[in-house]
């Protein structure tokens, strides 16, 4: 018996532990990739139990996502030279499961519930970071240093904060609920101390604000008053928050050259050496072995230009821009009131600017599943909506 996808809440519930399987080590003592693969294998599962065997054209978005996966596994053996296994096949892993859940877990409702879960995730996590504060570092005493990566609670603070940022901008009930749900993960945001995630939710917010033609909102008193709260809770964690926070915020504004940023030129430098040796790619792995501070440059762009090399690199960013048009276009259609096109274009440029920051190229799951979201979509048969006859009452009485 078919189930389908709409009532399989767990497939969706999965994905979303598979995206943040990083947090399994802060809160459990588990191994992370263990829940990485359990994630993986039930979402396969769960999947599975909703396939339709109505119509071929079911599965007509597994060709261009199977040619996708054939045209990055050949490009990136064109010219590499330092074989990392245990990368590549990760990477590779996140794609195919990424292509796979955007074919058959996203489907229909499946996709919204998705979307719901995920970022409810994203607020538990993120409020239980703020609350708990587990192990803070005697250096940075950023959010939760000791057991886990603080970029991972600004990212989930953040998402959360998108998402509570569109229903302010599409639905006027209970916005002072959903405004007092944003404040603690603007706190969360500000002590995890990392800015790519803030600096991309400005460009998450400004992307909202566009879809779905809200800029008047910037006119009305309520949106003021909302916003300087949500500005002085900010400026109030960032007062409270240690000395190391406090460089690393006020370097948004002012270049103040803390340790952080010395560690990122110091990448850049040994990338753009790497780079002058050859566009062709090095392998994955190339830089780790180069002997840098930092196993990856913290970079998206410039780690694909170093390992997989200048033709992957060409083909890779034109899929992701691609497939974040097409949301962009999805969206835009509806004014903003599509909850999955519209959310996943601010999720797939909010994730792709932080992956200019900071992270490898393992690291922007959820970039990679909007992407093959956007492709699946693109190339699955869809009936044009019959348009309903005309009443027979309100037609013309011929005379």
């Amino acid at each position: 018996m078919r189930i389908p996808a709409p009532k399989l809440l767990l497939a969706p519930a999965c994905l979303g532990l598979f995206l943040l399987s990083g947090w399994a080590s802060v809160f459990f003592a588990v191994d992370t990739d263990l829940v990485q693969y359990a994630a993986i294998a039930a979402t396969i599962v769960l999947g599975g139990l909703s396939l339709s065997y109505s119509g071929l054209n079911r599965f007509a978005c597994l060709l261009p996502v199977i040619v996708c996966l054939i045209a990055f596994a050949q490009i990136a053996y064109l010219d590499t030279h330092i074989g990392h296994r245990p990368k590549e096949l990760k990477f590779y892993l996140i794609l195919v499961f990424c292509a796979y859940c955007a074919c058959f877990v996203l489907r229909g409702a499946a996709a919204e519930q998705f979307v719901k879960i995920y970022v409810a995730l994203c607020f538990l996590l993120s409020v239980a970071a703020l609350a708990m504060n587990k192990g803070a570092d005697a250096g940075a005493q950023r959010l939760m240093q000791g057991d886990g990566n603080p970029i991972w609670i600004a990212r989930a603070a953040g998402t959360a904060i998108m998402f509570l940022a569109w229903r302010l901008l599409t639905d006027t009930r209970r916005q002072a609920l959903r405004i007092a749900l944003i404040l603690p993960c603007v706190a969360a945001l500000v002590l995890a101390g990392s800015r790519g995630p803030i600096l991309s939710l400005l460009l998450g917010l400004g992307v909202l604000l566009v879809l779905t033609n809200r800029g008047a909102l910037l006119l009305s008193r309520k949106v003021w008053a909302a916003g300087l709260a949500v500005v002085l809770l900010a400026v109030a964690a960032a007062v409270m928050a240690p000395d190391g926070i406090k460089d690393r915020l006020a370097s948004l504004v002012v270049s103040n050259y803390s340790g952080s940023d010395v560690l990122r030129m110091n990448l850049y430098e040994v990338s753009f050496s790497m780079l002058r040796d050859t566009l062709f790619g090095q392998g994955f792995g190339a830089f780790e072995a180069s002997g840098a501070l930092q196993p990856y440059p913290h970079n998206l762009l410039i780690e694909t230009l170093i390992e997989p090399g200048l033709i992957f690199t060409v083909f890779f960013f034109a899929l992701i821009v691609y497939a974040i048009a097409r949301l962009y276009r999805s969206a835009k259609r509806s004014q903003g009131r599509d909850l999955v096109a519209t959310f996943l274009c601010a999720l797939s440029l909010y994730s792709l600017a932080n992956a200019m920051f900071s992270g490898d190229i393992t690291s922007p799951k959820e970039l990679y599943l909007c992407v093959f979201y956007a492709l699946s979509t693109a190339f699955v048969v869809r009936t044009a909506n019959v348009q309903r006859p005309v009443p027979a009452s309100s037609q013309p009485i011929a005379h």
